[in-house]
Order: structure tokens, then C-alpha cells, then sequence
């Protein structure tokens, strides 16, 4: 995670994916104390019609159900394009569970496949993990930040893994791939840290 010296770079337009899986009050509040403008994207066309500068696809909801509202608007393709493309991405809890080929929540349903992998139940003490814990990381922006996390399920390896993390057993945290960030926790909800996290991926 490069370093932003120039926070000044706030005035980015971030399209927000509409997944239909929950309230997104926390993460649009998130980005706006950030300084970001947000634009929903409910389908392809939004894409043409707003400049989006970078690209969220938010957490909350089952994988099946969040895959389904995808490839029901054809915003599978789009946010499969733009990764591609390397343009500033975010993705966030079950935004990063999507990028990879399938999970256990809802067998038989295929991800986005942008990384090699599947998503797992996780072996955890209490199902599902809630609240704070700190990362294991290389990278300077991630290492020992405490974030929040609300999860059953995740990647416990992966290729582009930046950040891990321990409850019960070791899994991924986060993954970084040039432009592309995705994270298991929801930094939304971490406080200032996450603030942070959020501006030194979007912020290049």
C-alpha cells in the first residue's frame, strides 16, 4: 500500500455497486467524511451517465445472493472490466468473498473468478465472528491495524493476500492485486483506521 502524502485528492467520485443486500448508511457516511462524492450504481448505464473514479462493491449479504443481483443487472461484467483494467477498487466482506471462484455459503454458485480460490466456513470459536482484531501484515498501511469484523465465512489462502488475520485459524484479511484492494473486514467501521485504509487505497 503506497503511501499518500498529497491528501488533498479528495474530491473522487466513487460508484458504489447496489448489491440489494443490506443498509448501506455506514459506508456511504464513511466515504463522504472521507471527502468522496458517491454515485449508487444500480446497473451498466449508471456507469456511462457518472465519471466514477474508483469502484466499491460494499459488504453485507450471502455470496449467492449478492452474485445473483450481479449477473441479474449484468454488473458481474462491469466489475469484472474495471479490475481488469486496473482502476482503483474496493471491495468489502462478502465484496471480496465475490472475487473469487466460490464459497461454501451457497454451493454451486459461481463467483466473479477475478482470483483463484474458494471461500470457506471458517473454523472459528464463535459463529459468526464479530468485533475487533488486529492484522498480520507486510504491508506498512495494514500492519497490526485493529479493524472490524463481521464473518462466518473466508479465504484461508490466497495468491494477492496482503493482510491476515487469526480467530480460531489464520485466513485473509485483505488482498492486493496493482489498483485492486478488497477486504474481509469492514473498514467502514473501523473508526479512523479504517478512514485511513479506505484513502491509501482509493487515494492514488
Amino acid at each position: 500500500m503506497s503511501s499518500v502524502a498529497d491528501l488533498t485528492k479528495r474530491n473522487l467520485t466513487v460508484g458504489v455497486i447496489n448489491t440489494k443486500a443490506g443498509n448501506l448508511f455506514s459506508l456511504y457516511a464513511c466515504l463522504n467524511r472521507i471527502g468522496y462524492s458517491t454515485v449508487q450504481i444500480n446497473n451498466p448505464q449508471d456507469m456511462v451517465t457518472n465519471q466514477i473514479d474508483a469502484l466499491v462493491v460494499p459488504g453485507q449479504g450471502r455470496f449467492g445472493q449478492v452474485m445473483k443481483q450481479l449477473v441479474a443487472t449484468g454488473l458481474d461484467n462491469i466489475v469484472v472490466d474495471w479490475i481488469k483494467s486496473d482502476k482503483p477498487f474496493l471491495g468489502i466482506c462478502v465484496g471480496l468473498q465475490v472475487l473469487f471462484n466460490q464459497s461454501e455459503e451457497d454451493a454451486g454458485v459461481q463467483g466473479l473468478g477475478v482470483f483463484e480460490g474458494n471461500v470457506e466456513r471458517l473454523n472459528s470459536p464463535k459463529q459468526p465472528m464479530v468485533g475487533w482484531s488486529k492484522l498480520s501484515s507486510a504491508v506498512g498501511g495494514l500492519s497490526e491495524k485493529i479493524v472490524y469484523f463481521v464473518n462466518s465465512y473466508g479465504v484461508k489462502q490466497s495468491s494477492v493476500t496482503a493482510a491476515t488475520v487469526t480467530y480460531g485459524e489464520q485466513f485473509v484479511a485483505a488482498i492486493n492485486q496493482g489498483n485492486v484492494w478488497a477486504f474481509q473486514f469492514h473498514p467502514e467501521k473501523s473508526g479512523d483506521v479504517g478512514e485511513e485504509v479506505i484513502k491509501q487505497c482509493l487515494s492514488n
